[in-house]
């Protein structure tokens, strides 16, 4: 029962204190829309009802249009959608500071305000922890898992102090509904048990009998081997076996397994919303659950290779170092510019801490301490073991592990608070309980403020490289990209994709913001499954598939032997639909993204053409056996459509805004009436237009999986400048059109430049544009800005090619003072003094230095 006063003890005023810090910093640095990955999905489930690959997450998605439904209006469903993730991530830090000062005063019970201390210290080191920081600021699962797995961890205590309470199994039934709830938020949850099962095993005086805890332990246990094997037989079986033996309890006055049973299945019952909204056919409907043997292959995860931890796909000391290089790259707190500093600092302070946390629990703490280090390994080394990581993952899989990060994070808070308290003087016996607490002194508490500071240092130092790297408030990179790759298309368009970062995004904008819903988005990696291709032929627009459901069921990948060459290849689901689509479309224009790999789309590489962020496909072979470029209308999707304010510093209205009125174009069309005005034939204008370019955001993050998406930009711009470069070239282009292509390969590359000035073939042949152009002194400042950025070598190969370009075009006082420039700046600069002495020797303008 809680004292009258509980609002204004010290506990409750410090958790509430955490809550709201946490609140404030991934307020201050949370996404304002949607994220790469699986962000998009949730964002559009949440806001649809809708059903998101498995295993379903239905909880998620209930609790998403909660959030949306009541901050929508005031900040957008992304933003609302966003914010759940932050609030339950504080949440959850509320129940880390209640944990660790708890085990804290249990292992030392002299220690007065110490433990508040820990539980602060440790607190905060995963509040600014990178993966955990990550979760909470965007529309993952992993924030509001991580809140189930914390306040399961506190409730486990809670039900130690009240074990021998009558109604103690009362408590218990809570952590086991709450368990079968949670994994409507994410099946990892459930590894949370483990620990709290053995900190029962071991609780002395508890009123719940040995074999009851067993019996419920393996009603979960069965749950948890259903979801990852498709053997009904032996789960049936067991939960027949468990069933008769649960009733036979209950007859006998003992209903605990049939109680706890129970209300784990009401717990998990709640992904009984996936069949209702199956069977409504969403917008998003994954696997299309909408009967129990869909809804078991939907938590069993089948659409997915199997995993199997017995054949290593990488080496295993690889995989151990994988995941205790992302341990020590979570709690890292203040960025020295290089790695091994910055680890070492790491490993000198949290790891240090988490460290003596283990040892001081294992003398001081348990059984508690038990429930810590087995949850701990099972989330770490066991789960690390178990997924078998290769070492050429898609992306960083760091949030796998986010609950090993939260238990080395309590581990650190108490290793804080031990500190502190063999500061304070020697330690009373273990399991005593002192009326006086031990006397702590100014080293204590010197020590105590110097460790929360250190803790909180990525908020308060200045310039922090991990608030800069976390702070997503300006970054609507995925937004952008996503908006122009549809604002690009034909109007009624099929376009194919190809995963998740080039289909979420799109059906976000469709679904929440309503932007080109002409356009039909299908990925290839989902047109394999009959389900998909069902559910897409009954969209609007429909995907034209003539195959109608008994068939799609009955296609399946054949080994296809070409009888000329004797080459065999596999011919998969993708590829019958593929064809058939492009053969049923009619007069429906069709693209493939640009992120597709090759493979992909074999079979039509050699029929597209580059447009920007999308190859229509014609029909017709390249001349080269390559993909062609329409550089025109590339350059028009660029200047006239596309969107750069979330990537480039200076990108305004006002390019596309130009773009129109050379063009004699109307101004503010609609997106789809934009677009058609760019079909045709056309000699499109772009003079003076890559004025208006800006310059890669320094403000902005940019992960290495956004400046990867990013590079289409650039690469698409090279193509159509060099492009233009190949027609001026051309044997009958007259004097007009060399100067008007050549122009127009300047307006490409000063793009492609300010997106990536290091880029192949921006780097050599831009600076060479830009002299033909008359801009020298411009071509020499790009050399310039390089310096450190490419490699020396290719530095001193370009400066004497761009001289003799200067030198052709009488520009030989430009050529001269730059190289005077540089040997000022490196007196030892070989290259600059033997081309400076050239220019001299042969008669140009200027004075040596």
């Amino acid at each position: 029962m809680l004292a009258p006063d509980w609002y204004r003890r010290p506990t409750f005023l410090i958790a509430a204190g955490v809550f709201v810090l946490a609140t404030i910093v991934y307020c201050l640095t949370l996404s304002p829309t949607l994220s790469f990955w699986d962000c998009g999905e949730y964002i559009t489930t949440a806001h649809t009802m809708g059903v998101p690959h498995q295993p379903g997450t239905p909880l998620y998605v209930l609790v998403g249009r909660f959030f949306d439904i009541l901050l929508a209006p005031l900040a957008g469903t992304a933003a609302a959608v966003n914010f759940m993730s932050a609030f339950f991530s504080a949440l959850a830090l509320v129940f880390v500071y209640l944990t660790i000062q708890e085990i804290a005063r249990r292992a030392d019970p002299d220690s007065g305000w110490l433990p508040h201390a820990g539980g602060v210290v440790g607190a905060l080191f995963l509040l600014f922890s990178e993966t955990y920081w990550s979760n909470a600021i965007e529309a993952e699962v992993y924030g509001l898992a991580a809140f189930v797995v914390a306040f399961l961890t506190w409730l486990g205590l809670k039900w130690y102090d009240l074990r021998a309470e009558p109604h103690s199994d009362r408590l218990l039934y809570l952590v086991i509904y709450l368990l079968g709830l949670g994994v409507g938020f994410h099946l990892g949850t459930l590894l949370v048990f483990p620990g709290i099962f053995l900190l029962i095993l071991l609780a002395g005086g508890r009123k719940l009998a040995l074999a009851d805890l067993l019996g419920v332990s393996v009603g979960l246990g069965l749950f948890l081997l259903s979801t990852m094997v498709k053997d009904d037989f032996v789960i049936v079986g067991g939960l027949v076996l468990l069933l008769i033996y649960a009733l036979s309890r209950a007859f006998g006055g003992k209903p605990f397994i049939l109680i706890g049973c129970g209300v784990f299945l009401l717990g998990l019952s709640v992904h009984l919303i996936l069949l209702i909204r199956a069977g409504l056919d969403p917008a998003l409907n994954n696997t299309q659950p909408d009967n129990f043997q869909t809804l078991m292959s939907v938590l069993r995860r089948e659409q997915y290779p199997p995993i199997d931890p017995l054949v290593r796909k990488a080496d295993l000391w690889w995989q151990i170092r994988y995941y205790y290089g992302f341990l020590l790259d979570q709690f890292s707190f203040l960025d020295l510019g290089s790695l091994r500093p910055t680890r070492l600092l790491t490993i000198l302070v949290p790891v240090f801490l988490g460290l003596l946390g283990a040892i001081h629990g294992f003398f001081r703490a348990r059984p508690w301490y038990w429930m810590l280090l087995v949850n701990y390994v099972i989330n770490a080394d066991i789960l690390n073991l178990y997924l078998n990581f290769s070492d050429n993952e898609v992306r960083e899989r760091d949030y796998f592990f986010s609950t090993a990060f939260m238990f080395f994070a309590l581990f650190i808070g108490l290793g804080a608070a031990a500190l502190l308290r063999y500061l304070s003087g020697p330690l009373a016996a273990r399991g005593a309980r002192l009326a006086k607490p031990a006397r702590i002194g100014r080293a204590a508490a010197g020590t105590a403020a110097a460790l929360i500071l250190v803790a909180a240092l990525p908020a308060l130092a200045p310039g922090s490289a991990k608030w800069y790297r976390h702070d997503r408030t300006q970054n609507r990179t995925a937004h952008e990209y996503a908006w122009n790759l549809l604002s690009g298309l034909d109007p009624g368009a099929i376009v194919f994709t190809n995963g998740d970062n080039d289909t979420y995004p799109l059906w976000y904008l469709q679904e929440v913001e309503g932007f080109r819903r002409d356009v039909t988005v299908v990925n290839l990696a989902l047109i394999n499954l009959p389900w998909y291709v069902k559910q897409m032929k009954r969209r609007s627009p429909p995907m034209p598939v003539s195959y109608d459901d008994t068939q799609l069921e009955q296609l399946r990948p054949v080994l296809y032997q070409d009888p000329d060459t004797g080459k065999q290849e596999v011919v998969y689901v993708r590829d019958y639909i593929v064809h058939d689509i492009i053969q049923n479309r009619g007069q429906r224009p069709v693209f493939f993204a640009v992120t597709i790999p090759q493979e992909n789309m074999a079979r039509y590489f050699t029929m597209l053409q580059m447009e920007g962020l999308a190859y229509r496909f014609t029909g017709v072979k390249g001349p080269d056996g390559m993909p062609t470029v329409d550089s025109d209308r590339l350059l028009a999707n660029c200047y006239g459509v596309y969107d750069f304010s979330a990537t480039l510093d200076g990108d305004s209205e006002r390019r596309r805004s130009e773009f129109r009125t050379l063009n004699n174009l109307p101004q503010n069309p609609s997106p789809e009436g934009e677009v058609r005005e760019l079909l045709g034939e056309r000699d499109w204008r772009f003079e003076g237009l890559w004025r208006y370019n800006g310059r890669h955001r320094e403000d902005v993050h940019f992960d290495r999986n956004a400046e990867n998406l990013l590079g289409n930009y650039p690469a698409g711009l090279i193509r159509a400048g060099y492009d233009f470069i190949m027609r001026a070239q051309a044997p009958d282009a007259t004097d007009a059109v060399y100067d008007e292509m050549i122009a127009k390969a300047e307006t490409a590359f000063e793009l492609a430049s300010s997106f990536d000035p290091t880029f192949p073939m921006v780097t050599d042949i831009y600076p060479m544009v830009l002299v033909e152009r008359g801009r020298a002194r411009d071509a020499a400042a790009h050399v310039q800005r390089l310096h450190g950025a490419i490699p020396p070598r290719d530095e001193q190969a370009l400066i004497p090619q761009l001289v003799q370009a200067m030198v052709q075009r009488g520009e030989d006082a430009v050529a001269v003072a730059w190289m005077q420039e540089r040997l000022r700046d490196d007196p030892q600069d070989a290259v600059a003094r033997q081309q400076l002495d050239a220019l001299l020797a042969a008669g140009a303008a200027g004075s040596a230095p």
